[in-house]
Protein backbone atom coordinates (compact mmCIF):
# COMPACT_ATOMS: atom_id res chain seq x y z
CA UNK A 1 0.00 0.00 0.00
CA UNK A 2 3.17 2.49 0.83
CA UNK A 3 4.80 1.66 -2.44
CA UNK A 4 1.67 2.21 -4.49
CA UNK A 5 1.01 5.52 -3.19
CA UNK A 6 4.39 6.70 -3.64
CA UNK A 7 4.24 5.64 -6.69
CA UNK A 8 0.89 8.02 -7.52
CA UNK A 9 2.37 10.87 -5.87
CA UNK A 10 5.68 10.20 -8.17
CA UNK A 11 3.58 10.17 -11.31
CA UNK A 12 1.27 13.15 -10.05
CA UNK A 13 4.57 14.92 -10.14
CA UNK A 14 5.65 14.04 -13.35
CA UNK A 15 2.47 14.70 -14.82
CA UNK A 16 2.34 17.92 -13.32
CA UNK A 17 6.14 18.79 -14.17
CA UNK A 18 5.50 18.00 -17.56
CA UNK A 19 2.14 19.81 -18.35
CA UNK A 20 4.13 22.98 -16.53
CA UNK A 21 6.80 22.43 -19.04
CA UNK A 22 4.84 22.04 -21.95
CA UNK A 23 2.64 24.93 -20.41
CA UNK A 24 6.11 27.60 -20.26
CA UNK A 25 6.64 26.29 -23.81
CA UNK A 26 3.06 27.28 -25.33
CA UNK A 27 3.56 30.56 -23.96
CA UNK A 28 7.12 31.23 -25.07
CA UNK A 29 6.46 29.84 -28.36
CA UNK A 30 3.69 32.39 -28.54
CA UNK A 31 5.56 34.99 -27.43
CA UNK A 32 8.10 34.54 -30.33
CA UNK A 33 5.54 33.87 -33.03
CA UNK A 34 4.28 37.26 -31.83
CA UNK A 35 7.85 38.73 -31.88
CA UNK A 36 8.28 37.56 -35.40
CA UNK A 37 5.00 39.21 -36.46
CA UNK A 38 6.16 42.60 -34.97
CA UNK A 39 9.70 42.33 -36.46
CA UNK A 40 7.91 41.00 -40.13
CA UNK A 41 5.54 44.48 -39.60
CA UNK A 42 8.62 46.47 -39.10
CA UNK A 43 10.52 44.98 -42.75
CA UNK A 44 7.25 46.14 -44.05
CA UNK A 45 7.24 49.46 -42.52
CA UNK A 46 10.68 49.72 -43.29
CA UNK A 47 10.35 49.47 -47.19
CA UNK A 48 7.48 51.35 -47.57
CA UNK A 49 9.21 54.37 -45.94
CA UNK A 50 9.11 57.40 -48.12
CA UNK A 51 11.38 59.26 -45.69
CA UNK A 52 13.30 59.98 -42.88
CA UNK A 53 10.00 59.91 -40.69
CA UNK A 54 8.58 57.10 -41.76
CA UNK A 55 11.99 55.28 -41.21
CA UNK A 56 12.12 56.92 -37.85
CA UNK A 57 8.91 55.55 -37.01
CA UNK A 58 9.70 52.36 -37.95
CA UNK A 59 12.47 51.96 -36.34
CA UNK A 60 10.72 53.12 -33.11
CA UNK A 61 8.22 50.76 -33.40
CA UNK A 62 11.12 48.55 -33.74
CA UNK A 63 12.44 49.61 -30.05
CA UNK A 64 8.91 49.29 -28.92
CA UNK A 65 8.93 45.54 -30.32
CA UNK A 66 12.57 44.59 -28.65
CA UNK A 67 10.84 46.47 -25.24
CA UNK A 68 8.26 44.37 -25.22
CA UNK A 69 9.80 41.57 -25.99
CA UNK A 70 12.28 41.98 -23.27
CA UNK A 71 9.97 42.77 -21.08
CA UNK A 72 7.50 39.91 -21.58
CA UNK A 73 10.69 37.57 -21.58
CA UNK A 74 11.52 38.33 -18.15
CA UNK A 75 8.10 38.07 -16.68
CA UNK A 76 7.93 34.28 -18.61
CA UNK A 77 11.01 33.69 -16.55
CA UNK A 78 10.07 34.89 -13.92
CA UNK A 79 6.78 32.90 -13.79
CA UNK A 80 8.42 29.50 -15.45
CA UNK A 81 12.03 30.16 -13.57
CA UNK A 82 12.93 29.55 -16.72
CA UNK A 83 16.48 31.08 -18.29
CA UNK A 84 17.33 31.02 -21.92
CA UNK A 85 20.54 32.59 -23.18
CA UNK A 86 21.88 32.73 -26.50
CA UNK A 87 21.99 28.79 -28.14
CA UNK A 88 20.31 27.26 -25.11
CA UNK A 89 16.78 27.58 -26.59
CA UNK A 90 15.05 24.56 -25.64
CA UNK A 91 14.10 21.69 -28.53
CA UNK A 92 10.46 22.69 -28.42
CA UNK A 93 11.35 26.02 -29.20
CA UNK A 94 13.83 25.96 -31.95
CA UNK A 95 11.53 26.26 -34.75
CA UNK A 96 9.77 29.57 -33.32
CA UNK A 97 13.12 30.44 -32.28
CA UNK A 98 14.43 29.92 -35.70
CA UNK A 99 11.55 31.88 -37.33
CA UNK A 100 12.19 34.62 -34.96
CA UNK A 101 15.97 34.62 -36.08
CA UNK A 102 15.27 34.55 -39.73
CA UNK A 103 12.94 37.40 -39.37
CA UNK A 104 15.71 39.73 -37.77
CA UNK A 105 18.32 38.60 -39.98
CA UNK A 106 15.69 39.24 -43.25
CA UNK A 107 15.00 42.79 -41.66
CA UNK A 108 18.81 43.67 -41.07
CA UNK A 109 19.86 42.46 -44.75
CA UNK A 110 17.12 43.93 -46.81
CA UNK A 111 14.29 46.53 -45.45
CA UNK A 112 16.82 48.15 -42.90
CA UNK A 113 20.27 48.39 -44.49
CA UNK A 114 18.17 49.62 -47.82
CA UNK A 115 16.34 52.42 -45.38
CA UNK A 116 19.97 53.49 -43.90
CA UNK A 117 21.04 53.94 -47.00
CA UNK A 118 18.49 56.41 -47.95
CA UNK A 119 17.20 58.32 -45.05
CA UNK A 120 20.20 57.01 -42.54
CA UNK A 121 21.81 60.59 -41.89
CA UNK A 122 18.31 62.07 -41.27
CA UNK A 123 18.19 63.51 -37.52
CA UNK A 124 14.74 61.90 -36.73
CA UNK A 125 16.29 58.63 -38.31
CA UNK A 126 19.42 59.17 -36.04
CA UNK A 127 17.15 59.81 -32.92
CA UNK A 128 15.46 57.04 -33.34
CA UNK A 129 18.95 54.31 -33.71
CA UNK A 130 19.74 55.93 -30.28
CA UNK A 131 17.01 55.12 -29.11
CA UNK A 132 17.47 51.60 -29.82
CA UNK A 133 21.10 51.44 -28.87
CA UNK A 134 20.14 52.48 -25.39
CA UNK A 135 17.04 49.45 -25.01
CA UNK A 136 20.08 47.13 -26.29
CA UNK A 137 22.29 48.12 -23.68
CA UNK A 138 19.95 47.11 -21.18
Amino acid sequence: MKKTGLVMVAAALVFAACGGRAAAMKEYGAAFDAATRKINEVSADLKAAKNGKGVADALNKFNDAMVAMKTQGDALDKKHNLKMKGDEIPAELKPQFDAFMAAVKAMQEGPMTEAMKAHGAEPEVAEALKKIQATSKD
